[in-house]
């Protein structure tokens, strides 16, 4: 039997395959490339941002979409060239990224204090950084914070008090303590984070980091959803892999 007799579930396999891997070598390129660029900045923003003693953001992007560009490759040419060692391989990678999902899943949950508190102190070293253009050259950091405070309607990490404490430079000058505009209700009102924050009823008083919980807990149905949705794509695209592999080994093996 040659391809020409194939079946439409076949042939639908092999264009799904095809079509699958396309999106995962322009999303491992784009994270290699993203990857590449934070760690050979000649300002070393990136790798003081990103550098951190659990792992270092920009190796990690680079080997993940390193890795993710060779799953593509290989599904891709596997299944276009009908190449059954790399569609062999290829169900390899495939099989090893769902067992590490299920590691991964498994340690932030049995870690999700040291996870919590991982995520906590990095953010009051970048409200440390706020506003300091030697730490944020290109204010990623304040655009970033900035955004969270405003659209999560919150301030600081627990509370306003967060910015005096972790950047006093800017935030507790003649022991005035004071916070971003981001802060405020409404940010677009001059010197509405002027006043002190015992007496400023402009700004929001709750951490973003309850806002951050809150809206999760709220959003567990839509994140339960995404992963399902996740989970059912991998499972299909390893159900599509094998029947195109069988078919071909059954196609050589009729042809020997």
């Amino acid at each position: 039997m040659g391809s020409e007799d194939r079946g439409c579930c076949d042939k639908c396999a092999k264009c799904f395959i095809m079509v699958i891997n396309i999106v995962i070598i322009l999303i491992g390129g784009a994270i290699l490339a993203a990857g590449l660029y934070w760690q050979l900045s000649d300002t070393g923003f990136y790798k003081e941002i990103f550098n951190h003693d659990i792992f270092n953001i920009p190796i990690v992007s680079i080997a993940v979409g390193a890795l993710l560009l060779l799953v593509g490759l290989c599904g891709f040419f596997g299944a276009c060239c009908e190449v059954l060692f790399l569609l062999k391989v290829y169900m390899g990678f495939l099989i090893l990224i769902m067992l590490v999902e299920i590691i991964l899943a498994v340690g932030c949950v049995a870690m999700k204090s040291e996870v919590e508190a991982y995520a906590t102190n990095t953010t009051y070293e970048f409200i440390g950084y706020y506003g300091d253009e030697t730490k944020d050259e290109e204010d990623l950091i304040e655009k970033t914070i900035d955004a969270i405070q405003e659209n999560f309607e919150c301030c600081g990490v627990t509370g306003p008090d967060d910015w005096p404490n972790y950047n006093p430079t800017r935030y507790n000058v003649g022991n005035k303590r004071t916070v971003p505009a981001s802060c405020c209700k409404n940010p677009e009102t001059a010197g509405c984070n002027d006043d002190p924050i015992s007496t400023n009823d402009n700004i929001y008083k709750s951490g973003c980091k309850i806002s951050m919980m809150n809206f999760v807990e709220n959003n567990l149905l839509y994140v339960g959803i995404i992963a399902g949705v996740i989970v059912i794509l991998q499972i299909s695209i390893l159900v599509m892999t094998s029947k195109l592999r069988t078919t071909l080994e059954d196609e050589s093996y009729e042809n020997f």
